[in-house]
């Protein structure tokens, strides 16, 4: 241990500082815990929010829509897969048929969106939501399957193994004469998102909506995932020049652009505010060191007339500093560890789903959201200490052993 070291270690334990000083101390070390735990804490919440709505988003929706302009049908050709499978970046892409219909039961009418769903499209995220029955797109029954959100079904008093009928919304001014087909239902889902998805879709077969929409071999659009989420916009453009009209490709960032955005301001806002805890800790670490050199000036003195320079006084309260930031920030991540993992746990914080599209506060525990604010807070508690140091490093050798 170097001297430096052992005198600053010694000064912050000593018995005989003052207990106000030693209080000082201790909210010193206690305000830069707290400021650590609440930037973890808040960190580890935001990251959560964000891995949760990007699973929500992209279990349903895929990576690039490429819908059609007013939803114009189009043949469902090979060679229109074939050069969507040529555009780079494109893992898969599958068929789907997507048009308004009228969801009806017993006592009840509804408008839904009929999604049919061509047996290429990757249907694991969707069977990952399930929460009733079983997921099949096939025949169930004798009538054709159907999968919808739960609460769509409770809010029309449906249960698995129910019969409905879908009314397909062809021509708006001949309803009358519209198709119409009876379906079973085989499951329901549960994204959390109920204004984007649950309350809003259902899901059959690709060949049962092309019978519901009287368009057998025709599509609207195709799903497509890409091997880069992050480089689904400029994926979304090179599909346009690549198929051209009347394909319509747009991306997942521009279909739910609200969400996304959302997500970027809590990100951008929300660490600066909490932040600030940390920036009052520095303040308090200012204040403990500056009553630390009042009081130890004459020993200060002793030192400096025993042949201590200058630059060992300075580093001695530097070295303070950063021990108070490293306790600091080790009982911060301590605390946001254990509260963090209660929370996965046990859920003790709920949330509304109609606002925050979950029902739980997520959290998500990654390494550097605990490295990032422990190595900040004991950054800043290190450059806190500076002023002291400097102020008790100018101290006279001969009036400070006079001082008491």
């Amino acid at each position: 241990m170097s001297f430096v070291s052992f005198v600053a270690g010694r000064t912050l334990r000593a018995r005989k500082v003052s207990r106000f000083l030693s209080f000082m101390t201790l909210v010193a070390t206690g305000s830069v815990a707290l400021g650590t735990a609440a930037l973890i804490i808040t960190f580890s919440i935001l990251e959560g929010f964000e891995r949760e709505l990007r699973l929500n988003i992209t279990g349903v929706a895929a990576h690039v829509q490429v819908g059609t302009f007013r939803n114009t049908l189009v043949d469902d050709t090979p060679a229109t897969s074939a050069a969507l499978a040529a555009v780079p970046n494109v893992a898969r892409a599958s068929q789907y048929l997507q048009r308004e219909a009228i969801l009806v039961t017993g006592d009840n009418i509804d408008g839904v969106l009929v999604k049919g769903l061509a047996r290429t499209r990757d249907l694991s995220q969707l069977r990952a939501r399930l929460v009733d029955g079983a997921f099949t797109l096939d025949t169930l029954n004798g009538k054709p399957a159907l999968m919808m959100g739960r609460r769509l079904a409770a809010r029309l008093g449906l249960q698995v193994g129910d019969r409905l009928v879908l009314v397909g919304v062809t021509d708006p001014e001949r309803l009358l004469e519209a198709p119409k087909m009876q379906y079973t239902i085989a499951g329901m889902y549960e994204t959390g998102m109920a204004e984007y998805f649950d309350d809003l879709y259902v899901f059959v077969g690709l060949g049962a909506a092309q019978r519901l929409f009287l368009a057998p071999g025709q599509i609207n659009g195709y799903d497509v995932q890409c091997d880069t989420l992050e480089a689904a916009e400029h994926t979304a453009l090179q599909i346009g020049r690549a198929l051209g009209y009347p394909f319509d490709p747009q991306s997942i960032f521009s279909l739910y652009r609200n969400l996304f955005v959302w997500i970027d301001l809590q990100q951008e806002l929300i660490p600066i505010v909490v932040g600030s805890l940390i920036v009052v800790s520095v303040f308090n670490i200012i204040a403990t060191l500056l009553l630390l050199v009042i009081e130890k000036t004459s020993d200060i003195g002793i030192l400096v007339a025993l042949g201590a320079s200058k630059r060992s006084v300075r580093n001695i309260f530097t070295a303070q500093g950063f021990f108070i930031g490293l306790a600091g920030s080790v009982i911060g991540s301590v605390i946001a560890l254990a509260l963090l993992l209660a929370q996965m746990q046990f859920r003790f914080f709920s949330l509304p789903q109609d606002v925050y599209y979950m029902t739980t506060v997520p959290v998500r525990l990654t390494l550097p959201i605990f490295l990032v604010p422990a190595f900040a807070a004991m950054l800043l508690s290190t450059l806190a200490s500076l002023v002291p140091a400097w102020l008790a490093s100018r101290l006279n050798p001969i009036t400070s052993i006079r001082f008491r």
